[in-house]
């Protein structure tokens, strides 16, 4: 399953990774001391085993420096010696090969000893097992040249050097063949198993590397997801804030800026549902730009939308705080006056009628005044009328009308006596 995760790794990829390289290196370097300390005691047993026979004195002596050679090897391989692991692995395999061989022409009379010697190669190899092909195959090379020189120089061309050593060639060649064979077989076992592992070790690294990069693109995702987040909710603020404007844009008259009929309904529900609940009074005022039709026909209706911009910053002007100015439609406006008794209402109406006039605005067809003047007509909004709002509005209408047929740029109230009736038509066309 590793392996189809990740791909067959080779030799290559496994010689490339340096943590597998670090992890043979300590475990050659294990391998060897355990060599060196194999090949100590087995020249320990040998120099033992010659001091006991009393023909075999000077082999015991030539084993110790082989000891001492073992005993530092070892050494040195366990704490300075990992860049030359494999150089000082084949020295300490060479040693038994190059102690046997002194056996064998030391200790004449014991072709045993001589095999008992060389059997200390495959024993030694077999532990230290270099980590590629090439430097184990340099090694045997290496041995069975020592030993195939040292045959070589016991056999003359004419035949066995002296009939009591007869056995001796024989038995270096079938011990160094013997370590040979030994030495392939545990190589290749040896290199199998770290086929197997680097294989298991690289698929496990591989996939791990891959759930690295699944964790990084998660969280890649979740930033991306978080940086979305913050959009939204900085575009949703916007939205609402949008909405708002649009809200309040619908509510607003486009040339004047005052509020429109959407927001002079609402405002009006509003102080009505107030009046109705806690009493108290306030006062409307319908206002009606005198002759403004004639401004349109005269001077364009540049002139006019410019003479209603005026009107209305008039209006912002002159008006008290917390006064609802509205544009009521075409050229009327309406206010509502807030805390407001008839008295209060009659001062501030005549205050908004006068402050049109003085603002001097040009009209073509306004006699006697030649500027734009404004009639009005306003109601006082109390309790006894809150709750129909037409009928107040009607009213102060006809207060308008009133001022209208009364001679122009005056306020009249709603509260006057009956009067003779008079058409609403011919005055509102000729207003």
């Amino acid at each position: 399953m590793l392996a189809r995760a990740t791909g067959k790794p080779d030799d290559s990829a496994a010689r490339k990774d340096k943590r597998l390289r670090a992890l043979y290196r300590r475990e050659l370097q294990n391998n060897i001391q355990l060599s060196a300390g194999v090949v100590a005691v087995g020249a320990v047993f040998a120099a033992a085993v010659a001091l006991l026979s009393k023909d075999t004195g000077g082999f015991a002596f030539l084993n110790l420096p082989v000891i001492i050679l073992a005993v530092v090897l070892g050494r040195l391989v366990r704490h300075d010696g990992r860049h030359y692991v494999i150089g000082i692995g084949m020295v300490v395999g060479l040693l038994p090969a190059l102690d046997s061989v002194a056996a064998v022409a030391m200790v004449a009379p014991s072709a045993a000893l001589a095999i008992g010697g060389v059997a200390l190669v495959p024993l030694a190899f077999a532990v230290f097992l270099p980590l590629d092909y090439r430097p184990h195959v340099t090694w045997l090379i290496i041995v069975d040249s020592i030993y195939l020189a040292f045959t070589l120089m016991m056999v003359v061309p004419t035949g066995v050097l002296h009939t009591n050593d007869a056995t001796r060639p024989g038995s270096v060649l079938a011990a160094a063949a013997l370590g040979t064979i030994v030495s392939v077989i545990a190589n290749n076992i040896e290199r199998r198993r770290r086929g197997v592992m680097n294989g298991q070790l690289l698929a496990v690294r591989g996939l791990y590397a891959r759930m690295k990069e699944h964790e990084q693109d998660l969280r890649r995702q979740d930033e991306f997801l978080f940086m979305q987040q913050e959009t939204l909710v900085v575009q949703q603020a916007e939205l609402l804030r949008l909405n708002e404007e649009l809200e309040t844009i619908a509510r607003i008259d486009a040339l004047t800026g005052l509020g429109n009929r959407l927001r002079l309904n609402e405002d009006l529900a509003s102080l009505a549902g107030r009046i109705e609940r806690h009493g108290g009074k306030a006062g409307l005022l319908l206002l009606d730009l005198d002759r403004f039709k004639r401004v349109n026909d005269l001077s364009g209706h540049l002139a006019g939308d410019a003479a209603l911009k005026g009107v209305a910053d008039m209006l912002r002007r002159t008006s008290r705080v917390g006064d609802g100015l509205y544009r009521y439609g075409g050229e009327e406006f309406l206010i509502i006056l807030h805390d407001c008794d008839e008295t209060v209402l009659r001062t501030a109406g005549q205050r908004y009628v006068s402050a049109i006039e003085s603002a001097g605005m040009r009209h073509p067809d306004n006699p006697p005044y030649g500027v734009v003047t404004t009639s009005a007509g306003a109601v006082e909004f109390s309790q006894a009328n809150c709750t129909d709002i037409d009928s107040a509005l009607h009213d102060a209408d006809e207060a308008l009308y009133v001022a209208k047929a009364k001679g122009r740029n005056r306020l009249e109230l709603a509260s006057f006596p009956p009067r003779p009736a008079f058409s609403m038509d011919r005055e509102r066309a000729a207003s």
